[in-house]
């Protein structure tokens, strides 16, 4: 009788916290009713997301935080931007985080987090002081005494440089800092002879140093595949598809020839079904999200496709002079596609 009842009292709570789940508002109708997104970012990569002088917040990731503005509430700048990692997803600060995360398996695995999407193509590689005497990876691994900092202690380019030494058998120190301001100001400030980090970062930072960028190098080799992904709270899944689809109708509007610039004339002529519905004159797009069927429009209309998007912030007419390499679409001969629209 005693069990019977604790039973019956189990399945009470099971069904009460059930309840509770279901009754919890998602996280597009939090958005709508806050009238933000609250989104993380890495502070003071140039190009990725730098916040300005002025307060403004600019960068490659600072713009994929804006599309879920445009998306959810109407408009891009319905953004509070700051710097975040991962533990600010967990710790339920943020909706979601823009701040070039590599999608790992410990990561997801292990972690209340989900990664939809990869749309930046990267590899570890080192930033090095001019006196070393150094212009390739080759050159570096042969020296002694070499002190090399990494963000930790739980970061890719930490495990990733322990690997890279031993694997090597290298006499290089490595110099472990707590953060990204700390690694850079480790760095310049000479306290290690190299910095391990996203290639693109490096390079990033190393263009935003214009008064004294010759008395470093960036070296050309990277040491690992970093395939850079926004991440999000594993616990809701429409919430997840949203941002994936939000980067996803970037890539498809550049595939499909569409941009700030002509997304009204496409709007209002285009003949492909495909199209059509990317810009909700055909009906279906916002079913899945209780959205309105405008919701990728206003994203390429405020913010860009994805093209626009690198071109703006790291492209070839900027101080970065990024060229796309993997980051091109798919028929250009990079790995960037768009699941079908329909």
């Amino acid at each position: 009788m005693k069990q019977t009842i604790v039973l019956i009292a189990l399945a009470l709570v099971l069904v009460a916290l059930k309840a509770e789940v279901a009754s919890a508002a998602s996280t597009i109708e939090t958005v709508k009713n806050r009238g933000y997104v609250e989104c993380g970012v890495t502070d003071r990569v140039p190009g990725f997301s730098f916040h300005q002088a002025d307060g403004e917040w600019s960068g490659f990731y600072v713009d994929f935080c804006r599309s879920l503005g445009a998306a959810v509430i109407g408009d891009a700048k319905a953004v509070r931007i700051d710097t975040y990692w991962l533990d600010a997803l967990e710790g339920l600060e943020i909706d979601v985080l823009h701040a070039g995360s590599t999608w790992t398996f410990v990561r997801d695995t292990t972690r209340d987090i989900e990664f939809p999407g990869i749309y930046f193509f990267d590899g570890q590689g080192f930033i090095a002081h001019a006196q070393l005497g150094v212009k390739s990876l080759k050159e570096a691994m042969a020296l002694t005494d070499v002190k090399v900092c990494a963000i930790g202690p739980t970061s890719t380019a930490r495990s990733n440089l322990t690997d890279f030494i031993t694997k090597n058998k290298l006499q290089w120190t490595l110099v472990p800092i707590k953060t990204m301001d700390g690694m850079w100001r480790a760095f310049f400030g000479s306290r290690c002879d190299m910095a391990i980090h996203d290639r693109s970062s490096l390079a990033a930072v190393h263009a935003g140093r214009l008064h004294d960028s010759d008395e470093f190098i960036v070296l050309p080799e990277v040491i690992t595949k970093e395939p850079l992904a926004p991440a999000v709270r594993a616990d809701d899944v429409q919430w997840r598809d949203l941002v994936a689809w939000s980067f996803f109708v970037m890539v498809a509007a550049e595939e499909f020839g569409v941009t700030s610039a002509n997304v009204d004339e496409m709007k209002a002529n285009s003949p492909s079904s495909e199209v059509r519905r990317l810009l909700g004159v055909e009906p279906g797009l916002g079913q899945g999200f209780g959205l309105d069927d405008e919701w990728a429009y206003r994203i390429i209309k405020q913010v860009g496709n994805y093209g626009e998007v690198f071109a703006r912030n790291l492209g070839p007419k900027t101080r970065f002079r990024m060229s796309r390499g993997l980051n091109n679409l798919w028929r250009d001969g990079g790995l960037l596609y768009a699941p079908p629209i329909r």
